[in-house]
């Protein structure tokens, strides 16, 4: 049987009337797509434009929308199959549909909205653009999802890419500067600060190299909010939503790579806990919002909203990107802060395939197994997962075990002059609690990391190195790898050769691969500490670049050095290294090895001394 998936392109060119002018056609709404996009980023990112150039701008948006409308119904007419046709492109004949009443509806609304009529209908073409554009990407996403034969590695390191280059392109907007920032004249600086800055975004880490709430406007905000937002959940989640909230069923193959991609337990479950997700990232993050909206009080309505959606995304997808100055520092002591940032820290490096779990088998203890048409629950009674208890128990062990090491090592280890030795015995709790959270990927900080002791630092590193749950929008080695290695390591000691864990035997070929992720992990650390070292030339901070190379790799986002004080090499070496971090080292390797050769010979085995 033939498993090759049939897109949306090959479908139209066997089910039209004119199928070389259909394919012809699309090629064409791709090109004016492009100019549409390209003409809306220059209109609203160029700060200055005089009246010539804002028309024939505003003329090409006008004129892209008017073809992919004209081109759309071209398209059906020529259909074969009107019905299928109508549901495969729903998305985009509802954005044309809206475009073309809009823009017939202007002369009576228009002026309300803009100065002039011309003015509104280039503003709400620039939005049906932008929309099309995005309809048009998470298809294409979801076709490359299909084809990617159930791995889906090589989508992933190309989509986080093509996530950084957008971002890059948009940060080096004139608008996306604030008014009064230093932005330096040569441009190589400036293309460093925003693909810096776009990397720490959409990797989630939250490392900068200029003051984020100076230096970039609120456009440039907003750029940064939307890149993590992407970034946390990752681009095929959002196209396989897309597909759900169509009414698209999903390939087998697509199903498989989201499968292996979320940690679904089955490739039944991947529609499911693709809704979940959505569902509850959205809830999550709107209550998160509401929570710590008491932070801004001062600030006016508009900016209070801002704010406080901005740093709740930014907690829940574990990005520690902050709007404050100097992050949480002198906030500690809030319950917004270990609360409400804390929460959503949590929640966020739970795991969405854990956080499924739990949420099914908390609703079947309180109510009778019920079929609904969201998540089509299983007519078995639930039970949690040998991966969800692990990572619950790993999780409550590093919280409760880094709170207790934080506050014991920041008292013990500094002498009694030492102003941070008064600080009362509350506070002191509430930062350990905070700083215990934050190493898990966060980034956020209440304390200047600079200032804490060694051994402190120490703590740190192995907490950030660790890392959050698999599927999660946290990075590091993951709590289900260390928790396995320890499994190992305990088997080893008891003589045993399986690992058995709560009456469940965990498969060899997975104890292997934690341990590659977790030896990867640690050379990758070291190699970027080496280059580090190298080109920093101050061997007296070795502890500081180790800090910080830990902090990159593991998508954390605090330093104890400054990134901004790093020479621009090393700031390149961050990038690469926090990119890495995200899609994961072994997803990389696979990704560039290709598809495995099996072989077909077995040679005779034979012991070696271990000592």
């Amino acid at each position: 049987m033939n498993d090759k998936p049939q897109t949306l392109q090959s479908f139209e060119s066997t089910n039209t009337l004119n199928p070389t002018k259909v394919n012809r056609l699309r090629w064409a709404e791709g090109a004016s797509i492009v100019l549409g996009v390209v003409s809306t980023v220059i209109l609203n990112g160029l700060r200055q434009l005089d009246g010539l150039n804002q028309y024939e701008l505003g003329i090409a948006v006008c004129v892209t929308m008017l073809f992919l409308t004209a081109s759309l119904i071209l398209r059906y007419r020529w259909s074969l199959t009107k019905s299928t046709f109508r549901r495969r492109n729903r998305w985009r004949i509802l954005i044309s549909a809206v475009w073309t009443f809009g823009s017939l509806s202007i002369p009576i609304w228009g002026d309300t909205f803009a100065d002039s009529h011309f003015a509104a209908l280039v503003q709400f073409s620039e939005i049906c653009i932008l929309c099309r554009a995005f309809v048009d990407a998470i298809y294409l996403t979801r076709e490359f999802t299909a084809r990617s034969g159930g791995n889906p590695a090589p989508l992933l390191v190309g989509s986080f890419m093509v996530l950084i280059g957008v971002g890059t392109l948009l940060l080096l907007l004139p608008r996306a500067y604030a008014d009064q920032a230093q932005v330096p004249d040569n441009f190589t600086d400036q293309f460093r600060i925003a693909l810096f800055t776009a990397t720490s975004a959409s990797c989630v880490t939250g490392l900068i190299v200029v003051d984020t709430p100076t230096y970039w406007s609120r456009m440039g905000h907003a750029v940064i909010l939307g890149l993590f937002q992407i970034g946390g959940l990752g681009i095929m989640t959002c196209g396989a939503f897309f597909a759900v909230a169509a009414g698209r069923a999903m390939k087998a193959r697509e199903r498989a790579a989201l499968h292996e991609l979320l940690e679904a337990d089955q490739p039944g479950q991947v529609k499911r806990l693709v809704l979940g997700i959505l569902g509850f990232t959205l809830i999550s993050e709107l209550v998160g919002a509401v929570c710590i909206s008491g932070l801004f009080a001062e600030e006016s309505f508009g900016d209070r909203v801002f704010l406080s959606v901005f740093h709740s995304v930014s907690a829940f997808c574990n990005a520690g990107f902050s709007l404050t100055e100097n992050s949480f520092v002198g906030y500690g002591h809030r319950w917004q802060v270990w609360g409400g940032v804390c929460g959503l820290i949590i929640v966020g490096g739970l795991g969405f395939a854990t956080l499924y779990n739990i949420f099914l088998y908390t609703r079947m203890q309180l109510v009778s197994i019920r079929t609904t048409p969201l998540f089509n629950l299983p007519k078995t009674r639930p039970r949690l997962s040998v991966s969800a208890r692990i990572v619950l128990t790993t999780t409550i062990v590093l919280l409760v075990g880094g709170t207790i090491s934080f506050f014991l090592l920041e008292v013990t280890g500094r002498p009694a002059d030492d102003p941070q030795a008064n600080i009362s015995f509350g506070q002191r709790i509430s930062e350990a609690w905070f700083q215990a959270v934050t190493f898990r990927t966060a980034g956020f900080n209440t304390v200047d990391m600079d200032a804490l002791t060694p051994a402190t630092k120490l703590l740190g590193i192995m907490l950030m190195f660790i890392g959050a749950a698999p599927g999660s929008t946290g990075g590091g080695i993951k709590v289900t790898a260390i928790a396995l290695v320890v499994l190992r390591l305990r088997n080893i000691l008891q003589g045993r050769q399986r690992i058995e864990v709560h009456k469940r035997i965990i498969p060899d070929f997975l104890v292997n691969r934690a341990l590659t992720i977790v030896a990867l992990g640690v050379l990758c650390v070291m190699t970027v500490t080496m280059l580090l070292t190298i080109f920093e030339r101050n061997e007296t901070a070795f502890m500081n670049h180790l800090f910080e190379s830990v902090s990159a790799f593991a998508t954390v986002g605090v330093s104890a050095i400054g990134t901004h004080t790093l020479h621009p090499i090393s700031q390149y070496v961050i990038m690469v290294t926090m990119f890495l971090g995200r899609i994961g080292p072994l997803t990389l390797f696979i990704a560039l090895a290709g598809a495995p050769k099996p072989l077909r010979y077995d040679y005779p085995e034979e012991r070696v001394n271990l000592g």
